[in-house]
């Protein structure tokens, strides 16, 4: 690439991505905003949203459904969400809710992430039979009906919960890693 800034930008973004020339003062203010105007999603939520979960905890009551819960097994750490709400991640015993991308369709992925875990000690499960892919997204250019996407959700969740058993280990062994960006975000 030539010296030539007026030609193209970094990545082929174009010309009329310039540096800014801030300050580093000017750069933390202007990060600063960004962060509170974008990073937070500083929308009028006023009392918090209906939360899905607190239906779950009832359903969970009355006997209608199990909640996979995480443990002090699954090493969880606490962070702060987008909207400045804590969840508890999960770091350890996962089970591998496959995609596309894991199943070998983006080369060099299943095992990147496999030495990965394997390098770093992370207990989990990688079932061979299974895969995540409905094609909501990528292949199906839109998402699927709530049904539909309900069906898969459960059906990956629920293996990930009883699949601890066959290798010995109690219910809920085993915390469902959503590899797909698509079904993450169906999921959410």
């Amino acid at each position: 690439m030539s010296d030539n800034s007026t030609q193209q930008g970094v990545a082929g973004h174009g010309a009329f991505f310039q540096d800014t020339n801030l300050s580093a003062n000017e750069a933390e203010a202007a990060t600063a905003w960004v962060r509170s105007h974008v990073d937070r999603r500083t929308m009028d939520l006023g009392e918090r949203m209906d939360d899905v979960r607190d239906h779950m905890w009832q359903l969970e009551k009355e006997g209608e459904i199990i909640v996979h819960r995480l443990t002090d097994q699954h090493k969880p750490v606490e962070v702060d969400t987008l909207y400045g709400w804590k969840k508890r991640i999960p770091t350890n015993q996962f089970w591998h809710h496959k995609s596309c991308g894991q199943c070998g369709n983006i080369p060099g992925y299943p095992t990147s992430i496999l030495w990965f875990m394997n390098k770093f000690g992370m207990d989990y499960l990688d079932e061979t039979d299974q895969t995540s892919c409905t094609a909501w997204n990528y292949h199906g250019s839109g998402i699927g009906n709530v049904e539909s996407l309900a069906a898969v959700f459960l059906r990956n969740f629920h293996q990930a919960y009883v699949s601890g058993k066959q290798h010995g280990f109690e219910n809920g062994h085993f915390y469902p890693l959503v590899h797909c960006g698509t079904s993450f975000g169906n999921y959410k």
